[in-house]
């Protein structure tokens, strides 16, 4: 069997040699090529069974891989990975699911204390050089924080959430399978009834065609005035347009993105100049133990793949994640 090994050159997604002597120590047989995006990938991709990457550098391969038989992607994210031809093919998908729970967790509430105690305020006036005390300034404990979305990444947040002292109400798909730290869990089609109790709202949700524009103007008119939504999982989630507009009309307090519908955000947008706004450049996910994490994951994939066995991170690729 013969796995290819997509490779990025900055960090933190870069492979080291350790990284490359673990996965051959895990499958002495295979046959591990680690190549760059471009020509020389092309040329390992012929004949390769396993392709893994991130999702932007595999699609150009799949052509060319005659004996796919898998892909792994490095990322949780696998919207650029479903393309007709790759939907209708027998190659299985997975994703790194699992592994960002600890960096984005930490971002969300990173994202909390920054409107509670009034950051986002301060760090602007020291760019000022103005001293002024905010007087409105908050505190986490005793907020309701509604998760939407209760994977690993959600499941973590509000696991922080409540250890902050936070009431944690959440949605998910199924609205079954409540942890202990939640004190309140139902299925995503109850997300309206849920909204007006939050003070955050915090989007953990996977991007599929039942969650585009999930947040629409319908869904910032249930939320509180005080509320602020935080979006750590794809743009289009979220109508920007409408967000914008509830923004301007003060329907809701606030915004923490660390995502957007077009990546980067354009310099023309309004989100930039407003005070109420938080912009983070999609990295709520990274770490230094980024691939340290993507590697273990890949390598616990690869063995039930070569057991036979159903892979822990095996995509839906009808549902999308």
């Amino acid at each position: 069997m013969k796995i290819l090994i997509l490779k990025r050159e900055e960090k933190p997604f870069f492979i080291t040699a350790a990284h490359i002597r673990g996965l051959r120590a895990a499958v002495p047989r295979a046959i591990i090529v680690a190549a760059k995006p471009g020509t020389d990938a092309v040329r390992h991709a012929r004949d390769t069974d396993v392709i893994a990457g991130f999702p932007w550098a595999i699609p150009p391969l799949v052509k060319y891989a005659k004996n796919l038989r898998w892909i792994h992607s490095f990322s949780a994210g696998v919207d650029r990975l479903l393309s007709p031809e790759i939907v209708r093919s027998p190659i299985i998908l997975s994703n790194s699911s699992g592994i960002h729970a600890v960096p984005i967790a930490e971002h969300i509430i990173g994202f909390m204390l920054m409107f509670t105690r009034g950051f986002y305020h301060t760090f602007r006036n020291q760019a000022r050089r103005v001293w002024e005390k905010k007087n409105d300034i908050s505190e986490l404990r005793g907020k309701i924080v509604l998760i939407a979305g209760l994977g690993d990444i959600g499941r973590e947040a509000a696991r922080l959430a409540h250890a902050f002292g936070c009431r944690v109400i959440a949605v998910s798909r199924s609205g079954k399978d409540k942890p202990s730290f939640v004190a309140e869990l139902k299925a995503a089609d109850k997300l309206l009834t849920m909204l007006p109790q939050a003070d955050f709202v915090v989007i953990a949700a996977p991007y599929t065609r039942e969650t585009h524009y999930w947040f629409a103007m319908r869904e910032f008119r249930r939320m509180k005035k005080t509320a602020v939504l935080i979006n750590i999982a794809r743009g289009a989630i979220v109508n920007e347009k409408d967000l914008i507009v509830a923004l301007r009309k003060k329907l809701i307090a606030g915004a923490g993105l660390d995502v957007t519908e077009e990546e980067p955000l354009l310099p023309t947008s309004p989100l930039w100049a407003m005070e109420n706004v938080i912009i983070t450049p999609h990295h709520s996910g990274l770490s230094e133990k980024y691939m340290d994490r993507a590697m273990e994951q890949f390598v616990l994939n690869l063995k039930a793949f070569l057991k036979g066995e159903c892979l822990p991170n095996l995509v839906d690729k009808t549902h999308g994640y």
